[in-house]
Parts: C-alpha cells; sequence; structure tokens
C-alpha cells in the first residue's frame, strides 16, 4: 500500500512540476530536493506524539503513512527528471482531441511513465520492506510486525537462533529478488533516464 500511494502521489506531483514552468514550479522542486537530505528522524518524537494522541500506534496505518512521507521526495526527484525529458506531442493531440487533464495524466502520461515508475516500484519496495526502526516502534508486540522485526526476535543476549534468522533471511530476499528480476529492464530504462534528466 505504501508503495502504490508513493507512485500515486509522487507521478502527480511530477507531472505538475515537470509541466508547470514558474518560479513556484522550481521552488517546490527544490523543497523536495531538500526532503531527499533531512533525516526522517528529526520528527520522530513529534510524529510519534501525534500517532499516540490519533491512537493508531498498533495499527498498520502509522508506518505506511510514514513511509509514504519518507520515500515521497525521491521519488518525485526521479519521475520528474524523467518526465522532463518526454516530449510533450501526445499531450498536445490529446489536449486537441478534447481530452480533460485528468484523463491526458492517467490514459497519455502514466504509460509513458512505466520505465521509471517501474524503477519507483521496487526501490521503494526494498526500503519499506526492510524497513525496521519505523515497524519496530509502531508495531512491536502488536502481531502485526514485518519480517525484520519478527526475525529480529530470534537475537536473544544469551543465546540466538542462528538456523532460523538464516532461514527466515532467504526466504524475504526472495521476494525482492524476483520483482528485480521482473522488472530489471524497466528499472534500469528508468533509473538511467532520471539521472540522465
Amino acid at each position: 500500500l505504501s508503495v502504490g500511494l508513493i507512485v500515486l502521489f509522487a507521478a502527480g506531483a511530477s507531472y505538475v512540476l515537470a509541466r508547470r514552468s514558474g518560479w513556484w514550479s522550481k521552488g517546490l522542486f527544490y523543497v523536495f530536493l531538500i526532503g531527499i537530505v533531512v533525516p526522517g528522524q528529526l520528527g520522530l518524537i513529534p510524529l510519534y506524539k501525534t500517532m499516540v494522541s490519533s491512537g493508531t500506534v498498533g495499527t498498520i496505518w502509522p508506518v505506511i503513512l510514514l513511509h509514504t512521507g519518507s520515500c515521497l521526495a525521491f521519488s518525485v526527484f526521479l519521475i520528474t527528471t524523467f518526465l522532463r525529458d518526454v516530449p510533450l506531442d501526445y499531450e498536445e493531440a490529446a489536449m486537441i482531441d478534447g481530452a480533460s487533464p485528468l484523463r491526458i495524466f492517467f490514459r497519455i502520461v502514466m504509460p509513458l511513465l512505466r520505465p521509471v515508475l517501474g524503477t519507483a516500484c521496487i526501490l521503494n519496495g526494498i526500503a519499506t520492506w526492510n524497513s525496521f526502526f519505523v515497524p519496530l516502534l509502531y508495531l512491536a508486540g502488536t502481531g502485526l510486525e514485518t519480517v525484520p522485526v519478527r526475525l529480529y526476535g530470534f537475537v536473544g543476549l544469551h543465546s540466538s537462533q542462528w538456523e532460523v534468522i538464516f532461514a527466515g533471511l532467504i526466504i524475504t530476499i526472495l521476494p525482492i529478488l524476483a520483482a528485480f528480476f521482473f522488472l530489471q529492464r524497466s528499472v534500469m530504462t528508468g533509473f538511467a533516464g532520471g539521472v540522465k534528466g
């Protein structure tokens, strides 16, 4: 769910930032760049207090929201730089045919963004899948722990179940490897296009 929200919000924000020329567009793009540099741990205590007061600690929603917010800046940077190299011809033709901006975005722009969206899905999927601290903070002891947090439970002060840990590590690596091999071409194309921009 986090990866889907990241891709949807980042694609929408990137479309506006790449297609609008103005000082506010460049300014917002640099705000997103600052979001890449600033560590997320700076807002840890206020965010935790907010989640406690809203009563969502112990549910999956704080983890989804925090992963979405923390990965959004890099995804906007990647998709915006890719989209700046995509020509406007198809969008202008659809506009002449009377398509609405929303229809142009979903029917024309999103298919053109498929390579970079695959890259964003893989990179954000790996970051979300491997996340340890946020699920530990919000989900510990609830039965909703993620795989890294659950594997950490097999590490003890005096004894560790290494055979279970290594078997769990192999099992947790398999979905990410399968997704990477399935989307490998679009990942390389999208990442090269995003960096080139």
